[in-house]
C-alpha cells in the first residue's frame, strides 16, 4: 500500500484503430476489423506477406476458437492483393461465399471465424463509414478512452496470450467524492474534471496500454510485460499527478484526487474476471483506508 503521504499524448484512441483518414493523406490498402473482437484494429497492407489466425505470431491475430491458427493468408501480386484460405476448420469466407483463392477487391468483406474484416484500397466513403462507426462503437465519447464493453475484449485478449508473453496487470482507478463535484457544482463541472483526469491518466501511461472508462469516474489500464512493483509506481505516478494538479472548471478550481487498485495474473488468477475482481477489491481497501492511495494484492 502506498499513502497519500508519501500517450498517449494525443488520444489512447489510435492504439487499436487509427483516425479515419483525411482527403489529404495517402490511403494505403488496408484491412479493417470491423466486427469481432478486434474491432477497429486496422493494419496497412505492403508487399510482405500477411497470415490471419488464432495464433500470436499472425500478422493479423484474432484471438477466437472460431479461428484456425493460421486460417487465410493475404499477399500482393502484381497491383491487386490476393486471399487463400490454409485449410482453416471454418473456411474463409469473401462476401458470404467460402473461397479457397480470390483476388481482393476494394469494399470486400472477408469472414474468418466470427470476425468480419473490410479490405479497402483507398479513403473511400464507405471506408470513413466504418471509421465513424467504430468510434461510436468503442469509444468513449467524453474522455476518448475505450469504453467499458471493448476494453474487456482487449483484456480478455492479453491473458489469451499470457502464455506465450509477460504477465498481465491491471489498474482500477477511480475519482474520490467525485458524486460531490456533481451535486455541488453541476454535471458541467463534472464533464471538465473527468476529461481533465482522464488526460492525466493518459500522459503518465504507456505508450500503446489500452485504458477503459468502466463508467462513471472509475477508469482502467491493461499492462501487459510489466513487474508488479512496477506497475504500482506507475499508479503511484498516476496519482500524485492527479493530486497535483488542482481541476479549473469554469465557475471554480477544484481539488482532486484519486484511489486506484492493482492486481496482476497469477496461479489464482488466469481470467479477465478475476483479474478485475481482485483489483476492485484493492481499490475498494484503498477507500476504505483513506482514499488518495494505491492499493496493491498482496
Amino acid at each position: 500500500m502506498h499513502s497519500s503521504n508519501d500517450q498517449n499524448s494525443n488520444t489512447d484512441r489510435h492504439t487499436v484503430a487509427q483516425a479515419a483518414p483525411r482527403e489529404d493523406d495517402t490511403f494505403k490498402p488496408r484491412l479493417i476489423v470491423v466486427s469481432g473482437v478486434m474491432l477497429g484494429f486496422q493494419l496497412e497492407l505492403g508487399t510482405a506477406l500477411i497470415v490471419v489466425g488464432r495464433a500470436s505470431e499472425c500478422g493479423l491475430s484474432l484471438p477466437h476458437p472460431s479461428v484456425s491458427r493460421h486460417h487465410c493468408r493475404i499477399w500482393r501480386e502484381g497491383d491487386t492483393y490476393v486471399i487463400e484460405d490454409l485449410g482453416s476448420t471454418n473456411q474463409t469466407y469473401l462476401n458470404g461465399k467460402p473461397v479457397t483463392r480470390a483476388e481482393l477487391r476494394d469494399g470486400d468483406q472477408i469472414s474468418v471465424g466470427s470476425n468480419a474484416i473490410k479490405y479497402f484500397i483507398g479513403a473511400s466513403m464507405e471506408a470513413t463509414y466504418h471509421n465513424e462507426l467504430i468510434d461510436l462503437a468503442i469509444y468513449d465519447g467524453l474522455t476518448g478512452f475505450f469504453n467499458r464493453r471493448h476494453f474487456r475484449g482487449l483484456l480478455d485478449e492479453y491473458m489469451e496470450k499470457l502464455k506465450t508473453s509477460a504477465p498481465v496487470s491491471v489498474l482500477i482507478m477511480d475519482l474520490d467524492h467525485f458524486k460531490l463535484v456533481n451535486d455541488r457544482h453541476g454535471h458541467l463541472a463534472g464533464d471538465q474534471v473527468l476529461t481533465s483526469v482522464a488526460q492525466l491518466i493518459r500522459e503518465n501511461a504507456p505508450a500503446g496500454a489500452p485504458i477503459g472508462r468502466l463508467g462513471g469516474e472509475e477508469f482502467a489500464m491493461a499492462l501487459r510485460g510489466m513487474a508488479l512493483d512496477a506497475a504500482v509506481a506507475l499508479a503511484e505516478r498516476v496519482r500524485i499527478a492527479v493530486a497535483a494538479q488542482p481541476i479549473q472548471t469554469r465557475d471554480v478550481t477544484l481539488p482532486v484526487t484519486i484511489s486506484i487498485g492493482v492486481a496482476q495474473v497469477d496461479a489464482e488468477v488466469t481470467a479477465s474476471a478475476d483479474l478485475l475482481r481482485r483489483a476492485d477489491e484493492q481499490l475498494y481497501r484503498a477507500k476504505q483506508e483513506g482514499r488518495n492511495r494505491v492499493c496493491v494484492a498482496d
